[in-house]
């Protein structure tokens, strides 16, 4: 019976040591793939070239065309999205969903590849 109870307080304690590894997140570990985090995070609502200004199907959703902003402006306005501190056109929480996990860094070089590659 002590046996059994020690193998399953063992396995127990395996997978809560399992569940507790951490797990990779944006920022930790690796430079800023600004061009990944676009297609991961950003490509549904503004689209591939930055321009898409309403969700397609809907007419009633829009979408501020991103392409070509100031790389510094747009990384001082990301920023404040993650904060929380911007609701512009009623899309606060989701920017700030989408951002929260990313860091300055990673802001920044999103920012740099929205102004600078995104045509």
């Amino acid at each position: 019976m002590k046996k059994i109870i020690l193998g399953a307080l063992l396995a127990g304690a395996t997978l809560m040591a399992a569940d507790s590894t951490p797990i990779y997140k944006s920022g930790v570990l690796l430079a800023p793939n600004a061009e990944a985090i676009y297609k991961k995070e950003c490509i549904q609502c503004h689209s591939a070239n930055g321009q898409q200004t309403t969700f397609e199907g809907s007419s009633r959703i829009e979408y501020a065309p991103i392409n070509g902003l100031n790389a510094d402006a747009l990384a001082k306005e990301l920023k404040a999205y993650r904060f929380g501190s911007v609701n512009k056109y009623g899309y606060g929480q989701l920017m700030k969903s989408t951002l929260i996990d990313l860091s300055y860094e990673e802001i920044d070089a999103l920012a740099e590849y929205i102004a600078t590659e995104i045509k």
